[in-house]
């Protein structure tokens, strides 16, 4: 019985590890990475929200925005808390992204 219950909590630890992966942090990870010159960037979701903005900015609509907390990792470096913002155009599809690190 004490092994299934060890077994049990292990598995509740072990669970919240795993992170999804969004259109936009996806994008806002390739955006880093092109303009910093890594080759590889990789962002686990923590915590992500869209909010309906429905804002014009010069030409562009800009119907929603989505933003967002996690862990980036880049390659040859140590793991960085970060917070993301990604606009969303029409289709809703990332058309703009900024990623800031978070005070740790």
């Amino acid at each position: 019985m004490k092994n299934f219950i060890l077994m049990l909590i292990s598995c509740f630890f072990i669970l919240p590890v795993s992170a999804k992966t969004t259109s936009a942090s996806k994008y806002a990870e390739s955006q880093y990475a092109d303009k910093q010159g890594f080759s590889k960037v990789r962002i686990n979701v923590k915590k992500e929200h869209t909010d309906e903005y429905q804002q014009k900015i010069g030409e562009q609509i800009i119907p929603a925005i989505t933003y967002g907390y996690g862990d980036m990792k880049i390659k040859g470096c140590k793991k960085t808390r970060i917070t993301y913002i990604v606009l969303l155009n029409c289709n809703c599809e990332p058309i703009w992204s900024y990623i800031m690190p978070s005070k740790q």
